[in-house]
């Protein structure tokens, strides 16, 4: 192991030379150290949208601001090294706490993040953290492994960048694992299945319509819910032949409603990644095809996910509103663009992140930066939408507070297609 001083490193280590520091480490002989493991989420959509040479400057550009925030850090930073593909590794000395290493890595990603059309002549790149600490005996390979599947779950987590791992990541690696070596084929063999989560009026309870969600059963796994698949599918590089085929199968789903369903909405959830230019045609051709109403259909855009071309994404989702569609901003308050998008993109909706709604039962300052966002929201001219409402308390409140819609398991869970047709007749 190298015991050079933290401060004086002043360049990223190789793949290899990062594999032969870990396999020297050994927990039970060297000092404690923590990982981290930071993975850029859209490289894919870089390469695509910017060339791979733009690619390979985001990927110098990030190690780069790794080692400029390891020499400035109070970390005993041992090594900033490289990792397959689009991840790094950083290493520090010490017997940190778990709050410590939180604490560091929301400041290395403020450290990374660059606003949505800031003049930088940088890529903006939006990353993913995944920690692990040495225990009595863990190996370095251990630890990069447990720092790894984290990783994955920071992947998964809307608006939550980072991710602490769990006491072993070997069953979780071999999940992860199997999740990736299927997905493809799943994917191509449309084995993947859409969930619809019903949405509901605030102010009587009336159906209004659903969002539909991702569910994959897999043979050996059983359900594998959203998180996880696209989680898999951010590994893979597979997000938006994934969010494609749920496009597909949720608007034909919904295309097979009974006439007495007519006036019940779909949602869809839309990643930055998919507003190209070839986007709102293909969108308009699969409305076409199935028959199903472009004014009955609401594009949810996740806040949390890195609009790249603010301009260009306004431009597409203008076409598409112009032609009926409505457009939400999905988890709101869980990112780092809100206001950004607020100001810039054409909105119809505001969705509260189901991690705040138990805010609007609080007291003090939580009830109060979600009521500022309510009332923020409906300034503009925009609907409200709760995520997660789970009790009748937690309704009267946002009926209180005049948000319009609401989802949650307060009046169901999420259906099969079959399952909420018969669920919605009942309801009408």
């Amino acid at each position: 192991m190298s015991d050079s001083p933290a401060k004086e490193r002043r360049k990223v280590a190789r793949a290899r030379d990062t594999r032969e520091w870990l396999a020297a480490y050994d927990s039970r002989r060297d000092p404690p150290i923590a990982l981290m493991v930071i993975g850029i989420r859209d490289l894919k959509q870089i390469n695509e949208r910017h060339g791979r040479a733009s690619g390979d400057q985001a990927i110098e550009a990030t190690g780069d601001a790794i080692c400029r925030y390891a020499r400035r850090s109070r970390l005993d930073v041992a090594l900033v090294g490289r990792l397959p593909g689009r991840e790094f590794l950083l290493v520090a000395r010490g017997n940190m706490s778990r709050a410590t290493l939180n604490e560091e890595a929301r400041k290395l990603i403020d450290d990374l993040w660059v606003p949505p059309g800031k003049e930088s002549g940088s890529i903006p790149v939006s990353v993913r953290i995944g920690l692990s600490k040495s225990g009595k005996a863990d190996s370095g390979t251990d630890l990069l492994h447990r720092a790894t599947a984290a990783l994955g779950e920071a992947y998964s987590r809307k608006g939550e960048r980072i991710a602490y791992a769990k006491a072993s990541g070997q069953s979780g690696r071999k999940i992860a694992q199997k999740l990736d070596n299927g997905l493809r084929d799943a994917i191509a063999g449309r084995e993947i299945s859409i969930m619809l989560q019903p949405q509901f009026a605030v102010a009587d309870k009336h159906l209004v319509g659903a969002e539909a969600l991702a569910r994959w059963h897999h043979p050996e796994l059983g359900e594998v819910g959203a998180d996880r698949l696209f989680a898999a599918a951010d590994r893979c590089d597979l997000r938006e032949e994934l969010s494609q085929l749920l496009q597909e199968e949720a608007i034909a789903a919904a295309s097979r409603w009974p006439a007495a369903l007519n006036d019940l909405r779909l949602s869809v959830n839309l990643g930055a990644g998919e507003l190209s230019g070839s986007y709102a045609q293909q969108l308009m051709a699969l409305l076409a095809g199935t028959g199903f109403h472009a004014q009955r259909l609401t594009l949810e855009l996740t806040e949390e996910s890195l609009v790249r071309d603010l301009e260009q994404a306004s431009s597409i989702l203008e076409r598409l509103r112009s032609e009926g569609i409505r457009i939400a901003l999905d988890d709101f308050g869980t990112g780092y663009s809100s206001l950004a998008y607020l100001k810039t993109l054409p909105l119809d909706y505001l969705k509260l992140d189901k991690g705040m709604t138990p805010d609007i039962g609080g007291e003090g300052k939580e009830r109060i930066v979600l009521r500022a966002i309510i009332a923020m929201g409906q300034a503009l001219g925009l609907k409200i939408i709760a995520e997660g409402v789970e009790s009748e308390e937690e309704l009267a409140m946002l009926r209180e507070e005049a948000c319009e819609y609401f989802q949650g398991f307060l009046l169901a869970p999420p259906l099969t297609p079959e399952e909420f047709e018969k669920f919605a007749l009942r309801s009408d």
